[in-house]
């Protein structure tokens, strides 16, 4: 288990700078096109098109570690004050449902990145490709799949042994 945690570690967190990255491409395309347009009263074609392509590698880019993390929020304030076995059945039944969400948008996107491809569709201005951007997000959302897997895989573990206080 510890293996695949840290694999999980290595891999959403190298994600999760290819997201800051995008932040600082959106960042500089943005500062370009507004500078292009007060000089030369022309603005940077397409730039609305490739932001809104960068947002998707913001957002799912960041998902995984996010996850990861447990940067979430979760409504602790009942649930913190039960001893750790029953916290654990709390965490198995919300992980489970998160899982089940995760994995349906999971196979959303990847129907949807086929259709795109078989279909060509670009975007309207560039004519930039979407598919490669919606494959991203799946990648992405499968990547937190396989970590909120691992907290689920916790949790009945926790269940099973107890939580260390003697339950």
């Amino acid at each position: 288990m510890k293996a695949f945690e840290k694999v999980l570690r290595f891999i959403t967190e190298k994600m999760a700078w290819g997201s800051m990255f995008a932040i600082l491409a959106c960042v500089a395309l943005v500062v370009t096109d507004v500078v292009r347009y007060q000089v030369a009263s022309k603005p940077v074609p397409g730039t609305h098109e490739v932001v809104e392509l960068i947002a998707a590698v913001i957002l799912s880019m960041g998902i995984g570690y996010l996850t990861f993390v447990k940067g979430h929020v979760s409504v602790g304030i009942l649930v913190d004050r039960f001893r750790p076995r029953v916290q654990a059945v709390f965490d198995l039944i919300g992980g489970v449902i998160a899982l089940g969400f995760t994995i349906w948008l999971t196979k959303g996107m990847l129907e949807m990145a086929i259709r795109n491809f078989r279909y060509g569709w670009v975007t309207g201005v560039l004519e930039i490709p979407r598919y490669p951007f919606i494959y991203l997000i799946a990648a992405a959302l499968a990547l937190a799949s396989l970590v909120l897997l691992r907290d689920v895989i916790e949790a009945v573990i926790v269940i099973r042994k107890g939580g260390g206080d003697g339950a």
